[in-house]
């Protein structure tokens, strides 16, 4: 697993591929340095004409009130469905939500696919990386995704280091924001065939791995890299997020 753009098929993949991940992640550090739901009210006490003590026998017994005066009503001992529920909470609510590494989205609550900037049949060089926040608050991302290939070497992705948008990215729940990827600058001749690469937790640096991560298929189950590959920093653009990867 890794909006202008067509969704693919190959957008990411959790779970099993985790163990992979982890693996892919520990690889060498050395790469480009470049580059509420309110509750329901309570039902209404029954009218129960039942007087609310026992009549005494004793002959000192108090004068019975006149007709004209109501009983007290009894109280019902059902307990009220907002004391038996409680209103549900947002996802980590119980334990306090996470606080993502550097103050960027918690991992737990972002989703990212990769899809093809370019039509491939055009340009197969060059991908979109979408990530969304799928909390309940705002976060932010301040820094580019941390990649490493699964070549055989856990090679690092470059970055493209002109990138850095001028604000940082907030996404709002739901948002999205974007990171462009260039595969290759060379042929595919000199180039490594690739079926996935792992997502570093947002924020983490490349040389600190805890053996985190996400594995991400690429699409048509394989892409040609080599190794100028490079990735962008996070935009909350997409025309911007791809830029880089087109000469200038």
């Amino acid at each position: 697993m890794m909006r202008t753009f067509r969704k693919t098929s190959h957008a990411r993949s959790r779970g099993a591929l985790g163990l992979a991940a982890t693996a892919l992640l520990t690889a060498t550090a050395c790469g480009p340095s470049d580059g509420k739901a309110g509750a329901t009210p309570p039902p209404k006490s029954s009218a129960s004409p039942t007087a609310s003590s026992s009549p005494s026998s004793s002959a000192s017994a108090p004068t019975v009130p006149p007709a004209s005066a109501s009983p007290p009503a009894k109280a019902s001992t059902k307990p009220s469905s907002a004391s038996s529920s409680a209103a549900p909470g947002r996802p980590g609510e119980a334990e306090g939500d996470p606080t993502g590494i550097d103050g960027n989205c918690p991992d737990e609550f972002t989703d990212v696919k990769v899809e093809w900037a370019v039509p491939p049949s055009k340009d197969d060089t060059k991908l979109l990386l979408t990530v969304t926040n799928t909390s309940t608050r705002p976060c932010k991302l301040r820094t580019h995704p941390v990649l490493r290939l699964e070549d055989g070497n856990g090679r690092l992705v470059g970055i493209f280091k002109n990138s850095k948008p001028r604000t940082e990215v907030t996404l709002a729940p739901g948002e999205e924001a974007y990171a462009g990827l260039l595969l290759r600058q060379s042929n595919k001749e000199v180039s490594t065939l690739v079926k996935s690469m792992a997502l570093a937790p947002h924020g983490q640096q490349p040389d600190s791995s805890t053996g985190e991560g996400v594995l991400l298929q690429m699409p048509k189950g394989a892409v040609y890299v080599d190794d100028k590959a490079r990735v962008t920093y996070w935009n909350s653009s997409s025309e911007n997020a791809v830029s880089p990867l087109f000469p200038h």
